[in-house]
């Protein structure tokens, strides 16, 4: 699966909406968007295909991609 921006920007919209209608605890709301975030990148991170070219030798990777 590639990185994908919107899917990203959709989860931490939720977390930052879900945590606006919070009133007793602001720095647990603190957190929790921190947390989420956190999360949110890694796993786009861990969702990421990088390819590249190595040469036959084994060289250090060229032409290298990510999404």
């Amino acid at each position: 699966m590639a990185i994908s921006e919107e899917r990203l920007k959709k989860r931490i919209k939720d977390t930052m909406t879900e945590c606006q209608n919070e009133t007793g605890d602001p720095n647990g709301s603190l957190d929790k968007i921190a947390k989420a975030i956190a999360n949110a990148v890694i796993e786009e991170l861990k969702a990421a295909v990088i390819t590249g070219t190595c040469p036959p030798n084994g060289g250090p990777l060229t032409l290298g991609k990510i999404t």
